[in-house]
C-alpha cells in the first residue's frame, strides 16, 4: 500500500510539471437574435495541436437581449396597473401608429447556447475542427440581475416597463406583423460550422495561421429562417510578448450568400470581424484574459435602427487549468458600443480537454 501511494504521488508530481496546453483566443460569438441564422465571426486558435492530437470543448453561454426600434423610446409601452406584457395583440393594437415605417422590431428573450467543439491535428501544421450548437430560447433568469446592475447608474431605458423574463420577438413592416414569437424553444439544433487552420509562420515569439470555415444550411432558426452556405476566410496570430503576457490577434471576412426567401429578405451583408486578446500568465494554473471583439454592421441602413453600425464588445474571463489536460473557463461578455445591435450581456462557462 505504501509503495502504491508513493507511486501515485510520483505520477501526480510528474503531471504537475507537465506543460499546460495553449488555450488560444476564446471563441466569442455574437448572440443577438438577428445574428443567429447566419454565420458570426468567431476567433480561432492559431497554434496547431500536433499530428494525431485532439481537443474537445463544451461551451455554454447565457445571453440576454432587450432591444427595440428607436420609436419606442418616444412612445414606450405603458400600463397603470404595472408592467406590460408585450403580446401579439398588444403589438397589433399599436402598430398602426408606425404604418409609415418600413421596419419596427421588439426583441426580449434569453438564449442558452450549448456548443460542442472538436479539433484534430491532421498534420503538425494543419488542424481540422467543427462546432455543433444547440440552443434554448426562453425568458431566462438574468433580467432581475441586469435591472439591479442598471440601478447603479447604467440605466437601460424600458426594462422596468415590461415583464421580466418574458419571450417576445416581434418584427413589423409598414404597420403589419411579419414575424412574432412568444413561445419557448428548447433543444433547437443550429447549423454546424466546419473549419480548417493552416500554420503559415512559426518563430519563438510569433505563430501565424490562415483559417477557413463553412456553415452549411441544415436547419431553420425560429423554424423560419434558413441561411445560405456561409463562409469565413481569415488570419489568426499568437504573440508571446513576454513570459507573463501573451496576445492573440486576428480577423476574417464573412461571406453571407442568399438563403431562404425569409432569410434573404432580412438583407444580410457580408462582413468583417476582428479580435484582440490579452492573456496574463503570472500564475501557472490560473490565466485571466480580456478579449475585444469587433464586427462590422450586418444590415443595410434603415430608419430607427442601427444594424448597419459596427459593434465592439469585451469578453472578460479566466482559464483555470484543473488538470494538465482539462481546463475550466468562466467569462462575462458585454458591449462597449451601445447601438442596440448586440446582445446586452452574457455569462458563460467551458470545459476543455486535450488528448
Amino acid at each position: 500500500m505504501r509503495r502504491a501511494a508513493l507511486a501515485f504521488l510520483a505520477v501526480l508530481g510528474l503531471a504537475a510539471e507537465e506543460p499546460l496546453h495553449e488555450m488560444g483566443p476564446f471563441p466569442t460569438r455574437e448572440m443577438f437574435p438577428l445574428y443567429l441564422p447566419t454565420m458570426a465571426y468567431q476567433p480561432v486558435d492559431p497554434a496547431p495541436l500536433g499530428r494525431g492530437r485532439w481537443r474537445w470543448a463544451l461551451h455554454w453561454v447565457e445571453a440576454n437581449t432587450f432591444q427595440f426600434s428607436d420609436v419606442f423610446e418616444h412612445n414606450p409601452p405603458r400600463d397603470t396597473s404595472g408592467r406590460v406584457a408585450i403580446t401579439r395583440a398588444y403589438m397589433e393594437a399599436h402598430l398602426p401608429e408606425y404604418a409609415s415605417l418600413p421596419v419596427v422590431y421588439f426583441f426580449d428573450e434569453e438564449i442558452a447556447r450549448f456548443e460542442l467543439e472538436g479539433r484534430y491535428g491532421l498534420t503538425d501544421r494543419t488542424d481540422l475542427w467543427f462546432r455543433l450548437p444547440v440552443q434554448n430560447h426562453t425568458g431566462g433568469f438574468l433580467d432581475p440581475l441586469i435591472e439591479d446592475f442598471h440601478h447603479l447608474g447604467f440605466e437601460q431605458f424600458g426594462r422596468d416597463l415590461v415583464l421580466q423574463n418574458q419571450v417576445t420577438l416581434a418584427v413589423a413592416q409598414y404597420g403589419k406583423v411579419s414575424f412574432f414569437n412568444d413561445e419557448r424553444i428548447l433543444g433547437k439544433t443550429q447549423d454546424p460550422v466546419f473549419g480548417l487552420t493552416q500554420r503559415l509562420l512559426q518563430t519563438p515569439a510569433w505563430t501565424l495561421s490562415a483559417t477557413f470555415s463553412l456553415k452549411p444550411p441544415l436547419t431553420h432558426t425560429y423554424d423560419v429562417y434558413r441561411s445560405g452556405w456561409d463562409q469565413s476566410y481569415g488570419v489568426t496570430a499568437l504573440w508571446r510578448a513576454a513570459p507573463r503576457h501573451v496576445f492573440y490577434l486576428g480577423g476574417a471576412f464573412v461571406q453571407r450568400p442568399h438563403g431562404s426567401p425569409d432569410y434573404t429578405a432580412i438583407g444580410f451583408r457580408d462582413g468583417v470581424g476582428l479580435h484582440a486578446t490579452w492573456e496574463y500568465r503570472r500564475w501557472r494554473r490560473t490565466q485571466p484574459f480580456l478579449q475585444l471583439y469587433w464586427q462590422s454592421g450586418y444590415l443595410h441602413p434603415q430608419p430607427y435602427q442601427h444594424f448597419d453600425q459596427p459593434s465592439l464588445q469585451h469578453d472578460l474571463g479566466v482559464h483555470w487549468h484543473w488538470t494538465p489536460h482539462t481546463t475550466l473557463t468562466f467569462h462575462y461578455m458585454n458591449n462597449v458600443t451601445h447601438w442596440g445591435n448586440t446582445a446586452d450581456m452574457a455569462l458563460g462557462a467551458s470545459l476543455t480537454a486535450h488528448f
